[in-house]
């Protein structure tokens, strides 16, 4: 018998690739310039429905004894009373600091004079050439970073100044769900609701996430508190929970904010064994968030790979400054969502997941370029058998 002759394999459409590519990279570009022009609204939008999904429970809860309205306005009283009530406390610390500050700003200076000494007695360099090297250092970091840091905090000036109309928000957002549950059940009933399947699992992502970072801070604050008491360190209380906060900042704010008490403590202690029991502490509570904190408490509810993270943070940072580096970590878990639920999404949304396997039933086969695909049996010519 001779070999049955197989048919040609289809061209490959190179013309729709390339234009599938240049739509991706149009959709790209379109998405970055109204982030970057429409930050207010957009940051104002995301922070808002971000408060709204958390205190949704609550208002659920009130609900159930008193009138529709009562729920709103519960969730947004309190989500008003703790924001002022942290800036008072923050207002409180900020403001003994500030009037020990003529007292660090000496004991600095004295601490650089020893240092400048012991480079010149290790390393023969006069301290007028330490001086010098140090200034000369200094210009070229403004001169290459300035331009960066005034971007990133005129970008989180703006991103303050959108804070009061916040509470309005996330009062008409939680009074109104019920009309945007309806919307998005429209808007996807051709697709069995998957508008608002989607907007569901972001509710969901959005209070654990939420939550537990919010917990995540207070533990970590109370913590690092507690071992800065225990060293004799000023500011103890304003260190550790400015190390919790700082934590939300993924791989950044850990490292400035280890930096904090360290300093402190080489300014206002005689021994430098302070300033390693400083870190000693950090250490400390950085491993246990690491390893049993944030995983009990907030778990893989955002399952973003490293790359994809910092990725992330470098790009909202430099479109929202410091505000952008706190929010892209849950703005890049809706985008996986949505790309989760989208089939023709679904391969985004797997480049930027944690490492896992797809089930076999979403592979994604091409006839051409798939080995295990089945071919139908063809028949052979005329009088061959």
């Amino acid at each position: 018998m001779s070999d049955t002759p197989r048919p040609p394999a289809p061209p490959l459409n190179h013309q729709d690739g390339l234009q599938r590519y240049v739509h991706v990279m149009l959709a790209v570009v379109l998405t970055v310039v109204a982030l970057y022009f429409g930050q207010s609204l957009v940051l104002l939008g995301v922070v808002s429905g971000l408060l709204a999904f958390l205190l949704l429970p609550f208002a659920r809860r009130v609900e159930r004894i008193g009138p529709r309205w009562s729920g709103a306005l519960a969730a947004t009283l309190l989500l008003v009373f703790t924001v002022l009530g942290v800036f008072f406390l923050l207002g409180w610390q900020l403001t003994r600091f500030a009037d020990d500050l003529p007292a660090l700003s000496t004991a600095l200076n004295e601490k650089g004079r020893e240092l400048q000494r012991w480079i010149a007695e290790q390393t023969h360099i006069s301290r007028r050439e330490q001086v010098k090297w140090f200034n000369e250092r200094l210009s070229e970091l403004a001169s290459s970073g300035g331009k960066v840091a005034v971007a990133m905090f005129s970008s989180t000036g703006t991103a303050i100044a959108t804070i009061v109309p916040i509470p309005i928000f996330v009062f008409l957002l939680i009074l109104l769900r019920d009309k945007f549950r309806t919307f998005f059940q429209q808007l996807g009933s051709t697709d069995d609701g998957v508008v608002l399947d989607i907007m569901v699992r972001i509710s969901k992502l959005s209070q654990k996430y939420i939550k537990g970072v919010l917990t995540v801070v207070l533990i970590l604050g109370a913590l690092n508190s507690v071992g800065f008491l225990l060293l004799g360190l000023k500011y103890a209380v304003l260190l550790g929970f400015a190390i919790g906060f700082l934590n939300v900042i993924p791989y950044v704010g850990v490292l400035f904010g280890s930096l904090l008490p360290i300093l402190i403590a080489l300014i206002t202690k005689d021994s430098a064994m302070y300033a390693v029991g400083a870190l000693g502490v950090c250490l400390v509570t950085q491993f246990l968030e690491n390893n049993f904190i944030t995983p009990k408490i907030v778990g893989s509810s955002v399952s973003i790979n490293p790359l994809a993270s910092l990725a992330a943070l470098i790009g909202f940072g430099l479109l929202w400054g410091v505000v952008g580096m706190v929010m892209a970590i849950p703005i890049m878990g809706m985008i996986k969502i949505v790309c989760d639920s989208l089939p023709s999404l679904k391969p985004y949304g797997y480049i930027l997941g944690e490492e896992h396997d797809y089930p076999e039933e979403e592979v994604i086969h091409l006839p051409f370029i798939n080995p295990r695909r089945k071919k139908p049996p063809v028949a052979g010519p005329p009088g061959k058998e």
